[in-house]
């Protein structure tokens, strides 16, 4: 299918890369679809064969996948080479997609320098340009100081080795030694290490695909990892990469998936190998359209000169053609243009489903026509929700435009994320017993709610001063409805995150014996936080993250942000023992809005469940995301002179009231219906 969505007729006349080329499966469709090409046309064996070996093209960091793909590609044309008895060198290189001299040499530096290896065996390469750019020259030397590492040799001799057998001039051996001096004496030192004597061909790898020249067609799966699960020294080495092609988001803490690897190897690869006018298909997480953390890549800029347009995407997440991991696989088309001009939407986006005809899963191995017959899809479209790098609003054609009314900015609205605590185990808590007399409260721990260590469950006498009611997760509440599973209280020791607010948290612990005691036994545990140390330098050791005066609002709107559907809800207060009512206070795993009075609170919620928002709002976020949507959503403040407003309060109020679900079915319903002509302006 990813070759198919190349939308190339005549593959005979390109050249194809895959970066990422792992055991060669691409390579292997595309040598397919040449031969067959070739066959058609009658091309004689030696003529196809010189065709494959200079028009397809496979690079992967990993040595292992390097050797299956080769093996693979040599396989497909067996044939051709014992019929014509050539000579071949296979084009399958270990090479970096990401991190590649490729890009390093500029007009006018002398020399190259380029990093292979790990911590362990880190090589720094330095190399004339003009030798680094001539495979040929490059690979005679690479075979002479190879020959002199086995032997230990000084470079004296090397360099004396090369000018005799005539590989480089006398003058260029003066003027390079410096380089090639460093090059070589780390070689060695890597040999007399007993690492084994390839690094050579390692180098001379890497500067092959620095050379390999442009092709038409970019293709392949490449790796999904994120920034932060990269190895440390490697993210360093890439870093100035990704900042040249500004594909980082704007925001540093977006609070979902982050940077993913493809997203790097596609401007990369675009920049390096992609023709002007040629094209690139990915197999890629869905998420780069909609993640706040993929906001550089959603831009299609690679440089001043040249850009991406996205021509078409394929959903196939519903599909999972990769059963055994959880992912949102899709497949993507972007085609190179220069001079650079932004995208034009919307585009074309289809979204692949299971057709209800078939009631089982679709079976990995199956070939193309099997899916095609198993599958429905829908072609939909695709716009970003506020132009620019914004999410994406995919949504079947024509909604968007329909929804013209509500896009936009609630400037006067914005969406919280609730507390941050890190240690659920500890802050989150069950009351167990009172005691009026010491005006103390009983309360137990968790250890079942978080992977960090706490010890066993145990129970402690706190004052509760600093507790109150727990929001714990989109299963407490839905639309207009609020359930909490289990009655649980959350200590809360400072009411926002300034110097002051720590300052105050701090003598409000000191004052409260018993609950200073509790807390100074997790106080280990607790300055290990991973949000504790990155965020909260200097506060207390019990502080926690994401408080503020708005946590504290007596009404909230909330919604998850992970769930299937988008819904809201009203939350109000409920007793702490020994104290009375408390507000509620949200969990990190969910979102809200907070305000002083119901009205405004039953408004907004009731505006937020009509069908056309939800619609909207569920276009452009990905379940684990769902965060500020104020951000690209325009909704109008309560106007108690206004009788449609009254009636969506009147509604609204009446669901979260209501005893049985079917009543709050048909309020909705009505709530809904005025809401929409409300945000129309009808």
């Amino acid at each position: 299918m990813a070759c198919d969505r190349t939308r190339i007729d005549d593959w005979c006349s390109v050249r194809a890369l895959d970066p990422t080329c792992g055991s060669g499966t691409f390579l292997l469709e595309v040598i397919r679809r040449k031969r067959k090409h070739a066959s058609e046309n009658n091309l004689k064996s030696a003529e196809i064969l010189q065709n494959v070996l200079e028009n397809v093209w496979g690079f992967d960091l990993n040595p292992l996948a390097v050797q299956a793909a080769r093996t693979n590609f040599l396989i497909a044309i067996a044939d051709l080479v014992a019929e014509t008895k050539m000579e071949v060198e296979l084009p399958v290189l270990l090479a970096d997609a990401v991190y590649s001299p490729a890009y390093v040499p500029n007009a006018g530096d002398d020399f190259v320098e380029y990093r292979i290896g790990s911590a362990q065996s880190d090589l720094r390469v330095i190399l004339p340009t003009k030798l680094a750019s001539d495979r040929v020259r490059l690979d005679k030397v690479f075979a002479i100081m190879a020959a002199a590492v086995e032997r230990e040799s000084d470079y004296k001799i090397v360099e004396s080795s090369i000018v005799t057998q005539k590989v480089i001039k006398a003058a260029e051996a003066k003027a390079w030694r410096d380089a090639l001096t460093e090059t070589y004496s780390q070689v060695l030192r890597l040999h007399q290490k007993d690492w084994n004597g390839i690094w050579f061909r390692i180098v001379r790898n890497f500067f092959w695909s620095a050379i390999a020249g442009r092709f038409d067609v970019v293709i392949g799966n490449p790796p999904w990892v994120r920034w932060s699960n990269l190895p440390e020294i490697y993210r360093n080495r890439i870093k100035p990469t990704c900042e040249q092609y500004a594909i980082f988001s704007e925001t540093p803490y977006h609070g979902g998936n982050e940077l993913d690897i493809s997203g790097m190897i596609t401007y990369t690869v675009g920049d390096k190998w992609l023709k002007d006018g040629g094209t690139l298909v990915f197999v890629i997480t869905q998420t780069h359209f909609q993640s706040p953390s993929s906001q550089g890549f959603r831009s299609f800029s690679i440089n001043s000169d040249a850009s991406f347009i996205p021509a078409e995407i394929d959903d196939m997440k519903k599909l999972k053609p990769f059963p055994k991991v959880a992912n949102k696989t899709a497949i993507m088309r972007l085609n190179k243009v220069s001079p650079a001009r932004p995208p034009v939407y919307p585009i074309t986006y289809r979204v692949w489903e299971k057709s209800e005809k078939f009631s089982a899963s679709i079976p990995e191995a199956s070939k193309k026509n099997d899916v095609l017959k198993r599958a429905t899809i829908n072609n939909w479209e695709a716009t970003p929700v506020g132009g620019g790098n914004s999410p994406w609003a995919i949504l079947p054609k024509g909604h968007f435009k329909r929804m013209t009314p509500i896009q936009g900015e609630s400037d006067w609205l914005t969406g919280r994320k609730g507390i941050t605590t890190d240690l659920n185990g500890v802050f989150m808590v069950r009351i167990l017993d009172l005691n009026e007399t010491e005006k103390l409260v009983q309360i137990e721990t968790r250890p079942e709610a978080g992977k960090i260590d706490i010890g066993p469950r145990r129970r402690y006498w706190i004052e509760p001063n600093i507790l109150f009611p727990l929001l714990k997760g989109a299963s407490d509440f839905s639309a207009c409805h609020v359930h909490p599973g289990e009655s649980l209280f959350t200590i809360v020791p400072n009411q926002g995150i300034g110097k002051s607010d720590y300052k105050l948290a701090q003598e409000t612990v000191d004052g409260l014996i018993n609950t200073k005691r509790y807390l100074d036994a997790y106080e280990d545990v607790l300055r290990g936080r991973s949000t504790y140390r990155l965020r909260q330098k200097g506060a207390p050791f019990f502080s926690i993250y994401n408080s503020g005066p708005y946590t504290f609002a007596p009404y909230k709107v909330v919604w998850a942000e992970l769930s299937t559907t988008f819904e809201a809800a009203v939350v109000t207060n409920a007793p702490v023992p020994l104290i009375g009512s408390r507000p509620y206070v949200p969990d990190h795993k969910i979102y809200f809005a907070e305000f002083s009075n119901t009205e405004d609170a039953l408004f907004i919620c009731g505006l937020l469940n009509c069908n056309l928002v939800r619609e909207y709002v569920e276009s452009h976020t990905i379940q684990i995301q769902v965060s500020n949507i104020f951000k690209h959503l325009n909704l109008p403040r309560y106007d108690s002179q206004t009788a449609a407003h009254r009636r969506i309060v009147e509604l609204c109020k009446k669901a979260h009231s209501a005893t049985n679900d079917n009543r709050r079915t048909d309020l909705m319903s009505e709530m809904s219906q005025v809401s929409e002509k409300v945000l129309k302006g009808q």
